[in-house]
């Protein structure tokens, strides 16, 4: 419901400007339509990943996984000092964010 009334206010402060013309009704359309997809269906809670974890996943040290963490790419909480936790979800957009394309789809073409 909260997803709706946030896209309601995006819609009117982007009117303005289908407008005057600085943005085209197409686009617009297509914020639209991207809002909506994007939104969450359920409001289940993330499953989260220790650091130990998350090093097995990625297949990588555990200082690499504090670089991304530090770097904004892997999303966390911080439970005590020592105990830090990375969320699933995070993890999942980490890897879908860096897929390789380009070699994928070279190797569709041959």
């Amino acid at each position: 419901m909260n997803e709706i009334k946030n896209l309601d206010i995006i819609i009117s402060v982007l009117q303005p400007l289908v407008n005057t013309g600085i943005i085209s009704k197409a686009e617009l359309e297509r914020i639209k339509n991207t809002a909506i997809v994007d939104a969450p269906e359920t409001t289940e809670l993330d499953n989260m990943k220790s650091i130990k974890d998350t090093c097995e996943i990625l297949h990588c040290d555990r200082r690499t996984i504090y670089t991304w963490m530090t770097n904004g790419d892997l999303e966390f909480t911080r439970l005590s000092k020592r105990k830090v936790l990375i969320f699933e979800s995070s993890i999942i957009r980490f890897i879908e964010k860096r897929k390789n394309t380009k070699y994928t789809h070279e190797m569709i073409l041959k």
